[in-house]
């Protein structure tokens, strides 16, 4: 494997983009009460079986391109048409278990860490909402700051689970950005939760996670979040699975769940 690339350092009292382990280093010197997700909205884990992972991995990322060519070749809409080319893409694949590939790539992810986790934020019966192939060709630039959710009371928690299905070590490549603690009202000065503007995001600093194939980074649904600008000459491709907390006033119907793709040791 090759060195992992220099860590993008700031002050202490400065804004902008830090790398996911200064993160963390700095996490570690506060006292830790309760898992990163939850504290900040945001956690990378890194893959249990690595070589296992990485074959997973391949494996999705093949099929998940071949998908993404087949979507490519539809005759386009008129919206889509006015729009142009798009060098980000979104590619669904339901059900997970159509594919094996994709099946196996979310065990590998689940296997160690990211699997404890989710299940002590959403219960062994969190049911599998959505699964997509996100990808980001050459050129493509950068989001929007946004959140998935926008955060209430009453809302079930949902979280959603990126697995880099190659190493995604170079910032150029437009990783996700993420902004740590804008997941709750809590976050926010007056306790009330704010939905991310350019302005608001400017004014916090955001962290990209160096991964490699089969590392995940789990986000909650209302935490700030961006695709950054993919300025390399390589696409970006991850696997995208959002988990949400089971409803049980609904009927009981037969879902994935969360539980279906691991089992947990005790």
């Amino acid at each position: 494997m090759g060195a992992e690339p220099a860590l993008v350092r700031v002050p202490v009292d400065g804004l902008g983009a830090v790398r996911g382990d200064d993160l963390a280093q700095m996490s570690q010197l506060c006292q830790r009460t309760e898992d990163a997700l939850s504290r900040d909205g945001v956690a990378v884990t890194r893959a249990v079986y690595p070589e296992a992972a990485g074959e997973a991995c391949a494996a999705c990322l093949a099929a998940g391109l071949d998908g993404l060519e087949r979507m490519l070749a539809l005759p386009q809409t008129m919206a889509e048409r006015m729009r142009g080319a798009s060098l980000r893409h979104f590619v669904p694949v339901w059900p997970a278990s159509a594919e094996p590939c994709f099946a196996a790539a979310l065990r590998a992810a689940l296997a160690g860490e990211a699997g404890a986790i989710l299940v002590e934020a959403l219960g062994r019966d969190a049911e599998l909402r959505e699964v997509q192939l996100i990808v980001s060709e050459p050129g493509a630039a950068a989001q929007d700051v946004h959140s998935d959710s926008n955060w209430s009371a009453d809302a079930p928690r949902l979280v959603t689970m990126f697995v880099a299905l190659h190493d995604l070590l170079d910032e150029r490549m437009g990783p996700t950005f993420f902004w740590p603690n804008t997941h709750l009202p809590r976050c926010f000065p007056g306790g009330v939760w704010l939905a991310p503007t350019a302005s608001l995001a400017a004014e916090r600093r955001s962290v990209w996670y160096a991964q490699r194939a089969g590392d995940a980074v789990l986000m909650d649904a209302c935490a700030w979040h961006c695709g950054g600008a993919n300025t390399s000459g390589t696409r970006r491709t991850l696997l995208a699975a959002s988990f949400v907390a089971p409803d049980r006033d609904a009927a009981a119907e037969r879902v994935p769940r969360l539980g279906d793709f691991f089992e947990i040791t005790q």
